[in-house]
């Protein structure tokens, strides 16, 4: 009987702590292409930053997420940017529902750091990475 009603109240713990942190709002968010992981945290607005770094060019990282967002269900308004041989940087913005997503994309040639933020609904100050 005991743990019939302290397993039910766990769980409920749990996901006050996930929804609270907003880890949640990476959920479904596609990593970059062959990318290592460097670390999250929560940023202003209730949002979640998402750091990688990975070899692709910042121009294919986003042309990888164009692609994948959309068939994820979300709408890119907006991208730009390029790579050159001395390196160079990209961008993205997408909306799913009131969700927001920004992907920054640069570096130097053969090394791409990327941002990914996701926020609740889109913030008055949407510049992911700073």
């Amino acid at each position: 009987m005991f743990l019939a009603v302290l397993v039910p109240r766990l769980l409920l713990m749990s996901s006050a702590v996930i929804a609270a942190s907003g880890d949640h709002l990476m959920n479904g968010v596609p990593t970059p292409p062959d990318s290592k992981s460097l670390g999250t945290q929560p940023i202003s607005s209730g949002g979640q930053l998402a750091r990688y770094s990975t070899s692709t060019n910042p121009g294919r990282v986003i042309a990888s997420y164009t692609q994948v967002l959309s068939d994820a269900g979300w709408t890119v308004t907006g991208s730009g940017g390029s790579g050159s041989s001395y390196g160079g940087g990209a961008g993205l913005q997408a909306t799913n529902g009131p969700k927001y997503l920004s992907v920054n994309a640069g570096g130097p040639a053969g090394m791409t750091f990327v941002s990914v933020c996701v926020w609740p609904s889109k913030p008055s100050h949407a510049n992911c990475g700073d």
